[in-house]
C-alpha cells in the first residue's frame, strides 16, 4: 500500500511537469520549474518535515507561506540543545542571515550546514519575537574537496567520527553486520579491534534469517580474508549452512521458511540477495559452498543485471525508475562473484557488476521512493555508484554533488548516521544499521574491501566461475556501460550525463511532453545504455506514455516504421526494448492496434534462432501468444521445443505463446501433453500462476475431444506429480508442494467432466478426508 502511494505521488509530479502545470504552479517559490528531485517539498502543502538539520540536532517543519521554518524537536545532547534557548514551536527567521528561497529548502539547508562546516562552525539563528539570535556551534570539518570522498580531510574526518562511534561499546551492539562493514571499509587497522571481537562472538550465533546471513555474513568472510582469523572460519562454515538450508528455487525468503505465493512467489530479493553476496566470499574462503547453491543462487541473480530491476521476488526483472536499491545491493553480489572467480575484470561478473551499480545515477531522481518509505534503497544505491568511481567519473561527481546536501543533512551530531526521510529506515528500530550502510558511500571508494576492488590476500581462494552462465553471447550485450550504435555505427556518449538533463526524471518530461516527440529523440533513448530508459521510448513509439508498473495511457499513434526498424535492428537491446513494449501493450489493450504479421514472423524469426538472446526470445515468445491460432499453429512444434528449457522464464513465455492453439482441433493432441508434463515436473508458482487461466478459459470453450484430453492430462499430471517436499538444502517446503497440488485440482475441476475425475483421484490421495478440495465442488451441478 506505501509503495502503490508513493507510485501515486511520482507519478504525478511528472504528470504535472509533463504538462507543463509545474511551472504555473511553483514560480512563487521555485526558480526552476523543474525538480532535480521527485521529493523536493511541495510549496502548497501545509507541512513538510525536515526531520534532521543534519549535525545541529534538531528537526524544521516547512509551513505556509512558502517556506516558513518552525523547529519540529530538539534532540537531546545535540549542539541545539547546548544553547538552552531553542525549542519545539519556534520560528526561524533565518540562520546566517540567510532565508530560504528559489531552491529545494532541503538542498539550501545543506548548503547553510557545510558553509558553516568550512569556516567557524558557527550557525546564527534569528527566532521570531526573539531579541537576540541564538548561537549554535557545530564542529569544524572543513569543505568537500573536489575529489570527495578520495583526498578529503572533510570526508576523512567524517568516516572517522562514524567508526569511533561504532567503536563504543554501546554503540556497536546494536549495528552488527553492517557496522562491522563500515568499520572494514575504512581500511584502518585501528578498527579491526572492534571488528574482531564481534566476528567471534556472531561466528558462533550462525542466524537462519536471511536478512541476518547476508548482512552479517559478508563482514565475517570479508574480516577472515584480511586477517586470516582461523577462529571464525568454522563460523563461517556454520552460516554458510544455514544458508544452504534456507534456500529454497535458488532464492531465499527473508524470514526464512518458505512464505505464500502472494509474497514474492517465495523469496524477498532485498534480503536474499546479500546472501549470495555472502556465499561468494565463503567460498573465497575456503569454506564447503555446495555448487548447487552457490551456482544457483549466481545464475538466478546474474539474469537481474542490465534487464530491468533485480525484482521484489521470484520473477522477471521489473521496470520503472524506483528499485529501492535493489541493484545497488545486486551490484554487490556480482562484485562478489567476480572477485572469486579467476576471470576477474575481465568475466562477465565484473561487467553485471558496474551495469547493476549504473543504475543508481538514472534512478536517483526518485530517492527515497519505495516499498516500506525507500530509505533501504539509498542505503545501497549511493555504494553502488561509488564501484565506478574511475570508470564514470563524471557521472559519478555528478551523482555525488548534487546529493551531497543529503548526507550532510543525514549526518547526526554524536557523529553517526540515518537516512534523512528514509521513513524507518532512518529509526534506530534495527539500531540504525541502515544509517550505517549509507554512509558506505564514503569508503567504498577507497577499495579496501574485496567487493570494491580490493585485491586478493593470502587467504583467498579463487574458484573458476562458469564464463558464461546465462544466456547466450547476444545476452552480454546487456552488461555494457556504453550506448548501442545506431545503424551508421554512430554511438552516443553518455558518460558525460548531467542529473539536470540526463536522469530518469528529465527524460521522462522530454518523452511525455504533450508537445511532438520527435522520431530521431526516440532512436536516442531506445539505443541508451539504460534498460528501462529504452523501455520507456518504445513505449512511445507505440503511442504509449509509460515509466512505471501500471502506469500506463495508451492511445497515440503506432510509428510502424520506427517499429519495424527497431524491431530488425543489430543489438538485442534494442530489439528487447521493442518486442517487450509491443507485448505489455498487447496484454494490456486489443491486438489489431499494434500485432501485424510482419512483427509476428519477427517475432518467430527469433524464437527460431539459436543465437538470439535469450532475453529477447522471452519477450518474443510472449507476442506471439498473442496472435491468432492460424498464425500460430503452424510453428507449433518450434514453440514445444522451449518447454524443455532450461530457464523458466522462457518456459513460462511459451505457455504464453501456445495459449491461442491449446485447444484448436489441428494441434490440441500434441499440445496439452506437453503442458501437463511441465506443470508435471513444476514447483516454482511463478512460472505457472497467471497464466493457466488464460489456458483453461482455452480448453473450456473447446470442444468435447480437447476437454477429454485435457482431463486425462491433468489426471495423470495429479496423480504423477513429481514435486518434492524437501529442497536440496534441507528445507522442508511440504507447503508449495500442497499448494501446486492444490492448483492442478482446480484447474482439473474448470474442466468440463473433470470434477468427477478430482473426485476420484483426490480421495485416493486424501482417504482419511470425506470431500477433498470441497470449495471446487461447492458451485458444481
Amino acid at each position: 500500500m506505501k509503495q502503490t502511494m508513493r507510485m501515486k505521488h511520482v507519478l504525478a509530479i511528472v504528470i504535472c511537469l509533463a504538462c507543463g502545470q509545474g511551472a504555473a504552479n511553483a514560480q512563487s517559490f521555485y526558480k526552476n520549474s523543474r525538480p532535480l528531485f521527485s521529493t523536493r517539498p511541495s510549496e502548497t502543502k501545509s507541512l513538510t518535515n525536515i526531520k534532521r538539520f543534519g549535525s545541529v540536532g534538531m528537526g524544521i517543519d516547512l509551513i505556509q507561506p512558502a517556506f516558513t521554518m518552525r523547529i519540529s524537536h530538539i534532540e537531546e545532547g545535540s549542539p541545539a540543545a547546548a544553547t538552552g534557548k531553542l525549542k519545539a514551536g519556534q520560528i526561524i527567521e533565518s540562520i546566517n542571515g540567510r532565508q530560504l528561497a528559489d531552491i529545494d529548502p532541503r538542498m539550501q539547508l545543506g548548503q547553510i550546514l557545510a558553509a558553516a562546516e568550512s569556516t567557524d562552525g558557527l550557525l546564527q539563528f534569528a527566532i521570531k519575537d526573539q531579541a537576540e539570535d541564538v548561537i549554535v556551534n557545530v564542529p569544524v570539518l572543513g569543505a568537500y574537496s573536489d575529489t570527495w570522498p578520495l583526498d578529503c580531510p572533510k570526508s576523512d574526518k567524517i568516516v572517522r567520527d562514524f567508526a569511533d562511534y561504532l567503536a563504543k561499546p554501546e554503540s556497536n551492539k546494536g549495528f552488527g553486520g553492517i557496522g562491522m562493514l563500515f568499520l572494514l571499509s575504512t581500511g584502518e587497522d585501528e578498527d579491526l579491534d572492534t571488528v574482531r571481537t564481534w566476528a567471534r562472538s556472531a561466528a558462533n550465533r550462525p542466524h537462519t534469517y536471511a536478512w541476518y546471513l547476508g548482512y552479517g555474513g559478508i563482514p565475517l568472510c570479508e574480516y577472515y580474508l584480511r586477517t586470516g582469523d582461523k577462529q571464525v572460519l568454522p563460523g563461517i562454515q556454520k552460516w554458510v549452512d544455514n544458508a544452504v538450508k534456507a534456500q529454497y528455487l535458488d532464492g531465499w525468503a527473508g524470514r526464512g521458511g518458505v512464505p505464500s505465493v502472494t509474497y514474492g512467489m517465495g523469496h524477498l530479493n532485498a534480503g536474499g540477495t546479500a546472501v549470495v553476496t555472502f556465499l561468494m566470499l565463503a567460498k573465497e574462503c575456503g569454506v564447503d559452498v555446495p555448487d548447487h547453491a552457490l551456482l544457483g543462487a549466481l545464475v538466478h541473480f546474474y539474469r537481474y543485471s542490465g534487464r530491468g530491476h533485480n525484482p521484489y521476488g521470484d520473477g522477471r526483472p521489473e521496470v520503472g525508475f524506483v528499485d529501492n536499491g535493489k541493484n545497488g545491493n545486486l551490484a554487490f553480489a556480482m562484485a562478489a562473484a567476480a572477485a572469486l572467480t579467476p576471470d576477474g575484470e575481465e568475466s562477465v561478473y565484473a561487467k553485471a557488476r558496474d551495469v547493476c551499480a549504473m543504475t543508481s545515477f538514472y534512478t536517483t531522481s526518485f530517492m527515497l521512493h519505495g516499498h516500506t518509505g525507500g530509505g533501504i534503497g539509498e542505503s545501497w544505491r549511493s555504494p553502488a555508484m561509488g564501484l565506478l568511481y574511475e570508470k564514470r567519473p563524471k557521472q559519478y561527481r555528478q551523482f555525488m554533488d548534487n546529493r551531497r546536501w543529503h548526507y550532510d543533512l543525514s549526518r547526526r551530531w554524536n557523529g553517526s548516521f540515518g537516512i534523512l526521510g528514509g521513513a524507518g529506515y532512518d529509526t534506530e528500530k534495527w539500531n540504525g544499521a541502515w544509517g550505517a550502510a549509507y554512509a558506505l558511500t564514503y569508503t567504498i571508494p577507497r577499495k579496501t574491501l574485496r567487493i570494491t576492488g580490493a585485491p586478493p590476500t593470502e587467504f583467498s581462494r579463487q574458484y573458476q566461475l562458469p564464463k558464461q552462465p546465462w544466456g547466450t553471447a547476444a545476452d552480454n550485450s546487456f552488461l555494457s556501460l556504453e550506448a548501442v550504435p545506431d545503424a551508421t555505427g554512430k554511438q552516443q556518449n553518455v558518460s558525460s550525463e548531467t542529473l539536470a538533463e540526463d536522469a530518469s526524471m528529465p527524460v521522462l518530461i522530454r518523452l511525455h511532453d504533450s508537445g511532438e516527440v520527435s522520431d530521431n529523440l526516440l532512436r536516442r533513448y531506445i539505443h541508451h545504455q539504460d534498460h528501462n530508459i529504452r523501455f520507456v521510448a518504445a513505449n512511445k513509439v507505440l503511442g504509449v506514455n509509460s515509466g512505471y508498473i501500471g502506469w500506463r495511457k495508451p492511445g497515440g499513434e503506432v510509428r510502424t516504421e520506427l517499429v519495424m526498424e527497431f524491431l530488425r535492428s543489430h543489438d538485442s537491446r534494442v530489439r528487447r526494448a521493442m518486442f517487450a513494449a509491443i507485448y505489455e501493450t498487447l496484454r494490456r489493450e486489443q491486438p489489431a492496434r499494434v500485432l501485424t504479421r510482419e512483427i509476428f514472423e519477427l517475432a518467430v524469426r527469433a524464437a527460431n534462432d539459436a543465437n538470439e538472446s535469450w532475453w529477447v526470445k522471452d519477450a518474443a515468445l510472449s507476442v506471439i501468444g498473442h496472435a491468432p491460432a492460424d498464425w500460430v499453429e503452424p510453428h507449433a512444434d518450434l514453440l514445444l521445443s522451449y518447454l524443455d528449457h532450461e530457464d523458466w522464464w522462457l518456459q513460462n513465455a511459451t505457455l504464453i505463446a501456445l495459449t491461442p492453439i491449446v485447444a484448436d482441433e489441428r494441434c490440441y493432441r500434441k499440445v496439452l501433453p506437453p503442458i501437463g508434463e511441465l506443470v508435471r515436473k513444476n514447483q516454482r508458482s511463478a512460472l505457472t500462476l497467471g497464466l493457466m487461466g488464460g489456458i483453461r478459459a482455452e480448453i473450456k470453450a473447446g470442444g468435447p475431444a480437447v476437454h477429454r484430453l485435457a482431463a486425462e492430462t491433468l489426471q495423470e499430471t495429479y496423480t504423477g506429480y513429481a514435486g518434492v517436499r524437501t529442497a536440496l538444502g534441507g528445507q522442508d517446503i511440504s507447503s508449495t508442494y500442497d499448494s501446486h497440488l492444490e492448483f492442478i485440482a482446480s484447474s482439473l475441476a474448470d474442466v468440463p467432466g473433470g470434477l468427477d475425475i478430482l473426485y476420484d483421484v483426490a480421495r485416493r490421495r486424501y482417504p482419511q478426508e470425506i470431500l477433498p478440495y470441497k470449495e471446487f465442488f461447492l458451485n458444481a451441478d
